[in-house]
């Protein structure tokens, strides 16, 4: 078969800032204000308006080009521990499902998802897609967290990952790296622009990372059945078409190919498929932003995309060989093969620029339609569905300024989904729904460097269709669930408050740069995947539990203990409760509650420091450490806790830099994602927990070229 190439109070006085915030990375059009602090100097660009970080009302984690250089990344999964209260689950070739605070989808097989946590790639929604996420040419990534519906509609109830790449200028610039790591890796990349003319600015840049990734499948004897095949291109036009009337115009192409042979029979890094499996994307997107400025009382702007994905993402169910236990074996395959086409407009009215009260105005629509193929051994024909969704939204801010030290900012969205789904096994349903999401906050500075700020939240996200259990209803296997099934063909809207108080700001020099944060949040009608087991087959399930609890800090320290030294830690705490759990073991049916959500480890520490040896060399010593989490909300196995620590040397030389770098320096074996069942014939398909483990320790080393 053929696949078409379609990824944590004590503590709180010790620290609070990020690494992020380094002088050479702060936004251009800042740039010549230094006596401006490090934290004022980076600019949100996904809030309704481009607003300083010092200002924001609620918890981001910026991660700019310094910490992507830090952490050699290559992907998106690499530089997520940076961010306190962030985790991501694999179960495919990258960590494509993300979790902010506890809350976030762990995979995706037949049903239609709406994501928990976003993802935006320069204006255009990749909600779902992150195994394109390369991180090459990336000027910066936003990770908002908490509700963040009144921002970004459905997709930021739990937060939103905002992602910028480099913006054109008129200056001619070179950017170029290649890179050589173990386990087969290598990556080359590529960046160029400037201006065309008076008026026009552009930017090009290409990017391909391989590796054969860190599975040995010795039943075939290959180290490369698990490995990764992504190239990305992008291309940016800045035309300044008047004084008033500018047109920024961006097109994506990426083109993964990845491989996917990961779960073990032996539970160890080595598998037995033979058949093994694939993970791609082959996406192509543009779009389009015009601001014009003209009107006297507010700025116009115009932002519209279209976004085309053609993916396929199958795996050896059996996980082993033709007469690896004869009698007791059996033999499947299970492919998705996905087409999705995303058009989305969006207008927005900004006051102009004042020093007192300003507003947003704006109006959203997409179209978005998802086909899907499902290719699996047990079925005898493929399955189909297809899914329509039409999202509409009016939104609004507006920051009231009570004096020269406190102001207002309020949001509100209000939102209808018209959703569509039909399938090969004659199920048509329909969902009819709107919600809205909010923010009031209230701000408060505390001297020249510093804000207070108290802020109350609420996003909401839809529900959607359990068209894979609707589909066994009347399955021999699940006779005895046909009631509970039937009576869950639709899971309803879940909708989350929150309430977060903070703090934000340096001290007189800037030496001391912190961002603190503590949250409580309330989520109603909890959305969770229920898979259901008889025997040898399985149901996933959506299911509405009837409450839970998210509740936390987060912190973020940069100190300059030196000119030549700072650190850095960014730390999270998160404690959380779920109730109304409905899950089978065997014969009974249980209600669980009061038990911690999944993928929602207690803490999260990232902390390191940067040395600046000579003018030309610096060493970073790193390391992330995680509690243990439960896997999934139908059964209660967890992973272990976590420890892993980084390195890496940069040496400077003209336009030249050369980073010799180590992940998981001690090699520590971790995992990020586990399942809890019996698929081994050998011991009679006995229930293991069967664990996707994370990088082991990688080396390598990397050149770069800035001219």
């Amino acid at each position: 078969m053929k696949f078409s190439k379609k990824p944590l109070a004590s503590l709180i006085s010790l620290c609070l800032i990020n690494s992020y915030v380094s002088a050479q990375n702060i936004d251009t059009q800042l740039s010549e204000q230094s006596e401006q602090s490090e934290l004022e100097r980076i600019i949100v660009r996904g809030a309704l308006s481009a607003t300083p970080l010092s200002e924001m009302a609620t918890s981001i984690s910026v991660l700019n080009e310094q910490a992507i250089q830090d952490r050699q990344a290559q992907h998106l999964e690499d530089i997520l521990n940076r961010a306190a209260n962030v985790n991501f689950a694999s179960g495919a070739s990258r960590g494509r499902f993300v979790q902010i605070r506890g809350i976030g989808e762990r995979s995706q097989f037949t049903d239609p998802i709406n994501p928990s946590v976003g993802y935006l790639v320069d204006g255009i929604n990749y909600s779902g897609l992150l195994a394109g996420a390369s991180t090459f040419d990336i000027e910066q990534v936003e990770i908002f967290k908490g509700p963040n519906s009144a921002r970004f509609g459905a997709d930021g109830l739990a937060g939103m990952i905002n992602v910028l790449s480099k913006d054109p200028s008129e200056q001619t610039s070179v950017n170029a790296q290649f890179g050589m790591a173990n386990y087969g890796s290598w990556n080359v990349g590529a960046a160029v622009g400037g201006g065309l003319s008076d008026s026009v600015d552009y930017r090009l840049s290409v990017h391909q990372n391989t590796s054969d990734a860190f599975v040995e499948n010795t039943w075939l004897g290959r180290d490369d059945t698990n490995g990764v095949d992504e190239l990305t291109a992008r291309a940016k036009l800045n035309w300044q078409a008047t004084d008033k009337l500018s047109i920024k115009t961006v097109i994506h192409l990426i083109d993964v190919d990845n491989a996917y042979d990961t779960f073990s029979l032996d539970r160890d890094r080595t598998t037995l498929s033979d058949e093994p499996g694939v993970d791609t994307q082959e996406s192509e997107a543009i779009g389009v932003t015009i601001d014009y400025q003209g009107l006297a009382w507010a700025d116009v702007q115009l932002q519209s995309s279209f976004m085309q994905a053609d993916l396929a993402y199958g795996f050896d169910e059996d996980w082993g060989y033709v007469g690896i236990a004869p009698g007791w074996e059996y033999s499947s395959t299970d492919y998705y093969f996905r087409d999705r086409e995303d058009s989305t407009i969006q207008a927005k009215l900004i006051s102009k620029n004042s020093e007192v009260n300003t507003w947003v105005l704006g109006w959203y629509f997409a179209d978005k339609k998802e086909d899907l193929t499902r290719e699996y051994t047990w079925l005898s024909n493929p399955f189909e569905s297809s899914v329509a969704r039409i999202d509409s939204a009016l939104f609004g801010q507006y920051k009231y300024v009570l004096s020269d030290t406190q102001w207002l900012t309020t949001s509100l969205r209000l939102a209808s989904q018209k959703f569509d789904y039909d399938d090969s096994n004659l199920i048509d349903q329909e969902i009819d729904h709107t919600d809205w999401g909010a923010e009031v906050s209230y701000h408060q500075k505390a001297g020249d460097n510093s804000m207070l700020y108290l802020s109350l939240l609420r996003s909401y996200k839809m529900g959607g269709v359990n068209g894979q259990a609707l589909s066994k209803a009347e399955d021999d296997d699940f006779a005895d669930l046909q009631s509970y099934i039937l009576n869950n063909a639709i899971f309803d809207a879940e909708s989350l408050v929150g309430l977060e108080f903070g703090i934000k700001g340096t001290n007189d020099d800037g030496s001391l740069v912190l961002d603190f944060t503590t949250f409580y949040q309330e989520r109603n009608d909890v959305q969770y995947k229920n898979s259901i087991v008889e025997g040898q087959s399985f149901v996933d399930v959506y299911d509405n539990a009837a409450d839970g609890k998210n509740y936390g800090i987060e912190v973020s320290i940069n100190y300059m203990l030196s000119d030549n030294v700072d650190v850095f830690t960014n730390i999270g705490y998160l404690k959380t409760e779920i109730n109304g759990i409905t899950r089978r073991d065997g014969d009974v049916t249980e209600t669980i509650n009061e038990r911690e959500q999944a993928h929602a480890p207690s803490y999260h520490i990232n902390a390191g420091l940067n040395w600046r040896v000579a003018d030309n060399l610096n060493w970073l010593i790193e390391f992330d450490a995680k509690d243990e989490f439960f896997y999934s909300f139908s059964h209660d196995q967890q992973s272990d806790n976590i420890f892993i620590a980084h390195t890496s040397l940069d040496y400077q030389i003209e336009n030249w830099q050369v980073s010799l770098y180590a992940r998981n320096l001690f090699d520590k074996q971790y995992a990020n994602r586990g399942f809890y069942f019996g698929n081994d014939p050998r011991d009679e398909y006995e229930g293991h927990l069967y664990e996707q483990f994370g990088e082991p320790r990688r080396v390598g080393i990397n050149f770069k070229y800035q001219y």
